[in-house]
């Protein structure tokens, strides 16, 4: 759970990340926390395939 509650209020550096709070976290339903995890983790894929799209010069 406090991994779970990690991923949702981290804030990446440069922004990412959704930055809730741990109390706007703990308010998650079960089913409802695992899809804001499983969309986190999709979106923070996406960003890094799109950093490193732009490194190369693509």
């Amino acid at each position: 759970m406090r991994e779970a509650v990690f991923s949702l209020c981290w804030t990446q550096h440069g922004g990412s990340g959704l930055g809730w709070s741990r109390a706007e976290a703990l308010e998650l339903d079960v089913a409802e926390l695992g899809w804001w995890l499983e969309r986190v983790a999709e979106q923070r894929e996406a960003e890094a395939r799109a950093i490193e799209k732009a490194s190369r010069g693509a």
